[in-house]
């Protein structure tokens, strides 16, 4: 094996940003959109079939863009008096996309008919972080509802008439569903789950990130400053949902398996319990939420000491404060936190929450000096 077309990466980046000042400086705005091309991506250790020897090689495997653009605003919107009120705000926007890859290179990731498993797919000119999977229905909730329909509803039938009920994977796994077990739509109404049933569930990079701060100060003595971060239009697996609700095994169970399916007829979106068996927590939107937040993230009160006080204890400067942090967080996402994101530079990853540690709320208090 010979590595004739091994090449250094190349990276050409493109940028074009404006700044402006205006009324005195009290408003600034800083906008710039980029884009940082990568030419002959090197991957190290892509698998390759060893029946010339080796198992594994490194190659460059293609062409990569990272593209985005940000914007930063900083006005002075009242002064009056002793009062003044600041206000900065910033967002951006980044992603991740691949304009050309190798044969070579894997372009799909995740097996759909394993449990808690989304398929992840490589895809020319789209950005990376799209996952795939079922779109969850609900239970069944007795046998009538296992049988099959085609898109007009009708019931599916054999030759012989007899009905079809709805299976897994068929014919290769070829589970029947029964009462109880997760619903999941038929796409392609054929009476059979699989992967051609697969739909878009999501993407776990933000559309959006950013935040903005708003500072009023009195007399030169009293300061108050304020910061909050946002994110808008990603998705978040729940993975603690997944975990906690599976009754696939011995682990500790959510509360919420205390409605699971029991009897036929009972309505219900927690399927029966199946030690080792089913297929009730399929990579699904089942577990797939709206991550978006806006979080509170600090406030500071401070208060300088004027030139009475530090002549009289021979001091340059005197200042006390309180700081509070991670005050309050705007969600849907039912999670502990919905701040999650993609960890290493495994492009097929997903951002996905197993309940790691959330912000702490902490308080300061602080007094500074110099002399």
């Amino acid at each position: 094996m010979q590595l004739n077309n091994l090449r250094w990466e190349t990276v050409v980046g493109t940028n074009f940003g404006v700044s402006l000042a205006m009324f005195r400086n009290r408003f600034f705005i800083d906008a710039e959109i980029y884009r940082n091309r990568t030419k002959d991506l090197l991957f190290n250790g892509l698998e390759i079939p060893s029946i010339n020897g080796f198992n594994s090689v490194n190659m460059n495997v293609g062409t990569m863009d990272n593209q985005g653009f940000e914007i930063t605003l900083q006005t002075q919107p009242y002064k009056s008096g002793k009062w003044k009120v600041d206000f900065t705000f910033n967002v951006a926007k980044n992603q991740n996309i691949i304009r050309k890859i190798s044969e070579f290179y894997p372009v799909e990731k995740g097996n759909v008919t394993t449990n808690g498993t989304f398929k992840t797919y490589m895809q020319i000119n789209n950005p990376f972080g799209s996952f795939y999977g079922y779109n969850f229905l609900g239970v069944y909730k007795d046998k009538e509802a296992t049988l099959a329909k085609d898109e007009k509803g009708q019931l599916i039938t054999r030759p012989n008439g007899d009905p079809v009920y709805m299976t897994f994977s068929y014919p290769s796994i070829g589970y029947t569903f029964q009462p109880g077990d997760a619903m999941y739509e038929d796409v392609n109404h054929d009476g059979t789950i699989d992967y051609r049933d697969i739909v878009y569930l999501g993407n776990s990079n933000p559309q959006l990130t950013g935040g903005f701060g708003i500072n009023v100060s009195f007399a030169d003595a009293w300061r108050l400053s304020t910061f909050f971060n946002f994110r808008t239009g990603y998705q978040v697996v729940n993975g603690t949902e997944m975990n906690t609700t599976n009754m696939y095994d011995y682990d500790n169970q959510s509360t919420a398996v205390m409605r699971r399916w029991r009897n036929e007829g009972d309505v219900t979106n927690i399927p029966r319990a199946l030690y080792k068996a089913g297929y009730n927590w399929l990579g699904s939107s089942r577990y797939v939420e709206n991550g978006s937040f806006l979080r509170f993230r600090t406030a500071t009160l401070r208060y300088v000491f004027q030139k009475p006080l530090l002549q009289r204890i021979k001091a340059k400067a005197l200042s006390a404060y309180l700081t509070v942090e991670n005050i309050l967080t705007l969600t849907k996402y039912k999670g502990q936190d919905p701040e999650v994101s993609v960890r290493g530079s495994d492009p097929f990853r997903v951002a996905t929450d197993n309940s790691m540690t959330p912000p702490v709320k902490m308080f300061t208090l602080g007094l500074t000096a110099s002399f």
